[in-house]
């Protein structure tokens, strides 16, 4: 938890994420974690990442819907700090969302043909929890939804 009177609102804590996108995104698969860099971005008030259908992540998330989201954080003294966001990810399915994000996912047009290209997948991420560790510090911030 909070340690004295360090805040920080769930706002300040996604404008992070939307400045930084690209994260580390853990699954499960047969009892391992599995962790990989992934870009996640924010639409709709909601967290999502593109991938393939065929991937392995997409699978892992069929079988065991849990994930944890990384986000490493540096300041401006090389000090290391992070986001660690809990919870669930599920395939979206919502063609007006996956035409969206087209738009928001930066190299979209090089792996991907549009938004009903069969290869394309869509993830929606949902957390319970965020983690706070401001650069520099030693006590991170909880954050329950």
């Amino acid at each position: 938890m909070s340690k004295g009177s360090d805040q920080i609102t769930l706002k300040e804590l996604l404008t992070f994420v939307k400045e930084n996108q690209v994260v580390y995104f853990a699954t499960m698969h047969d009892s391992q974690p599995k962790v990989r860099p992934m870009t996640l971005f924010y639409i709709y008030g909601k967290f999502y990442f593109c991938t393939f259908q065929g991937d392995p992540k997409v699978a892992q998330i069929k079988n065991n819907k849990s994930c944890q989201i990384l986000l490493p954080l540096k300041d401006d003294y090389d000090n290391n700090g992070y986001i660690n966001m809990i919870g669930s990810a599920k395939i979206c399915q919502d063609m007006n969302v996956k035409q969206e994000a087209e738009y928001f996912c930066f190299f979209f047009d090089q792996f991907f043909d549009g938004a009903d290209d069969p290869d394309f997948c869509l993830m929606e991420l949902t957390f319970d929890s965020y983690e706070y560790l401001k650069p520099g510090e030693n006590h991170k911030i909880v954050i329950k939804n």
